[in-house]
């Protein structure tokens, strides 16, 4: 079984054209990020269950967002990064998505802009994130996985969105890791 860690980076490399290189396998992680409730887990969706609807208009995205982040998962569309909070709910959603094969949902991830609307529909209600921030980082930082984004051993303060993808197109050199927080809720 693979830790937290170990398992981010194989979602990366499932997320990208050529694996990623340096994974960190056996490392315990860090932060609130690594310990996910026991009643939490129980309410998980099962992997590949279809979890919400991302719609981001800038970039022309209207995709289905699916739990979990295998190579299945992810040849699907979007993936939601597992053991962080889901769609609307306090804490960190990360979601991940392929740049350049498969369906490509991120590939105009680089498009977005401070202020730009992402919404997230799950069942009836529209969760709105506004982007805050965008960041090229290593593919070891694991930072964008805590509660509040690049915030180490944070709690939860807030609803945040993280998407991550591969950078640039058709290389796994680095990631690009876009940050929103919740606008409203209706």
């Amino acid at each position: 079984m693979l830790d937290r860690k170990s398992l981010f980076a194989a979602a990366l490399a499932a997320c990208c054209a050529v694996p990623v290189l340096g994974a960190v396998t056996g490392a315990r992680a860090t932060g609130t990020a690594a310990a996910a409730p026991a009643a939490a887990t129980a309410a998980r969706p099962r992997t590949g269950a279809m979890i919400a609807q991302i719609r981001i208009r800038r970039m022309g995205l209207k995709m289905g967002v699916r739990q979990g982040v295998t190579e299945a998962v992810l040849r699907r569309g979007v993936g939601h990064y597992p053991g962080t909070a889901l769609p609307g709910r306090e804490g960190n959603a990360v979601l991940l998505g392929h740049r350049t094969t498969w369906r490509a949902p991120f590939f105009q991830l680089d498009r977005l802009r401070r202020g730009d609307r992402i919404v997230l529909r799950v069942g009836r209600r529209s969760y709105v994130y506004r982007v805050r921030t965008r960041r090229v980082v290593d593919p070891r930082d694991r930072r964008a996985l805590e509660p509040v984004p690049f915030k180490r051993a944070s709690e939860p303060r807030g609803r945040y969105l993280t998407l991550v993808t591969c950078t640039p197109k058709g290389s796994d050199r680095r990631r690009l890791v876009v940050v929103g927080r919740m606008d409203s809720g209706r």
